[in-house]
């Protein structure tokens, strides 16, 4: 069984990416990877907004007071350092493998989806708060 499915660039690394109707929520994300990374990006945005407040600031000097108190020595930690022998890891994506055969898999969950993609997202049907449909003329 095929599914109806939706194409989409992500907003953050702008890869297309194909989503079925079942996985569907209305995402933007290609994968948990850019999801997660634009949620720190965003969470840092928002404390940096934070900290330019007057509350802000004063909580932040309350939080190095209590800190300083806490400890005798406050330094800096030198830089670790790293060894030469260690490799950089290679970066992964979250991508379904597609075979030769051309089928259209979605990238989420891997189903066989429709040939025919939507760009637009599926509008919900709401049935009547009475139950009944109204009559027409």
């Amino acid at each position: 069984m095929e599914y109806s499915a939706r194409i989409f660039n992500c907003l953050r690394c702008h890869s297309q990416a194909i989503i079925c109707g079942c996985c569907d929520r209305g995402n933007i994300y290609c994968g948990s990877i850019c999801s997660q990374e634009s949620r720190k990006e965003s969470h840092k945005a928002s404390e940096k907004r934070y900290q330019n407040t007057y509350r802000g600031r004063l909580n932040h000097a309350k939080r190095q007071r209590s800190y300083r108190e806490s400890k005798k020595i406050v330094t800096d930690h030198s830089s670790q350092k790293i060894p030469i022998s260690d490799l950089l890891q290679p970066e992964t994506k979250e991508r379904v493998k597609t075979n030769c055969s051309g089928e259209i898999h979605c990238h989420f969950c891997g189903r066989i989806c429709d040939s025919s993609l939507r760009v637009a997202f599926l509008v919900q049907s709401r049935v009547s708060t009475a139950g009944v449909w109204p009559l027409g003329p």
